[in-house]
């Protein structure tokens, strides 16, 4: 009865301690979403952000005539830096994020998103992270367009 006991009180523990890990996981998966690809990407409010937050070997994969094509960081920040060239000093934050969904396991998560413009939906994006020895980093984004 006490090994019984013992066993129980040993599992509740570890199990505890799992869930607030991945927990913290996933609020650390959000801060990553939010600033580097809400905050950084589409309103170019925090580019240092989006800068660190992205991996180097990054991919956006998209449909073209039921084509799978491929972006690279390399080429989103290309474009990245044209946009905040275009804003100039004070660029205007246009959207505002919902987080639908943060799914967690071990060392790797994705995230599910919704961004507004003026209050009207205009993206759903899923972002898929790798957590590594410097934090979680953005490696895929696929996404649908509402507009």
């Amino acid at each position: 009865m006490k090994s019984t006991l013992a066993s129980a009180a040993c599992f509740i523990a570890i199990y505890t301690t799992s869930a607030i890990a991945q927990q913290n996981d996933a609020e650390l998966v959000q801060q990553v979403v939010q600033s580097a690809y809400v905050d950084g990407f589409a309103n170019l409010t925090n580019i240092p952000a989006f800068e660190k937050s992205f991996h180097p070997t990054f991919e956006m994969l998209w449909l073209k005539d039921q084509q799978v094509e491929k972006t690279t960081i390399a080429q989103w920040s290309e474009g990245v830096k044209r946009r905040v060239a275009r804003a100039g000093t004070k660029p205007s934050v246009l959207f505002t994020s919902k987080f639908v969904l943060i799914d967690v396991t071990g060392a790797v998560a994705v995230a599910k998103l919704e961004l507004y413009e003026a209050d009207k939906l205009s993206y759903t994006d899923y972002l898929s992270l790798y957590k590594f020895a410097d934090g979680w980093k953005i490696v895929s984004k696929v996404g649908h367009s509402h507009t």
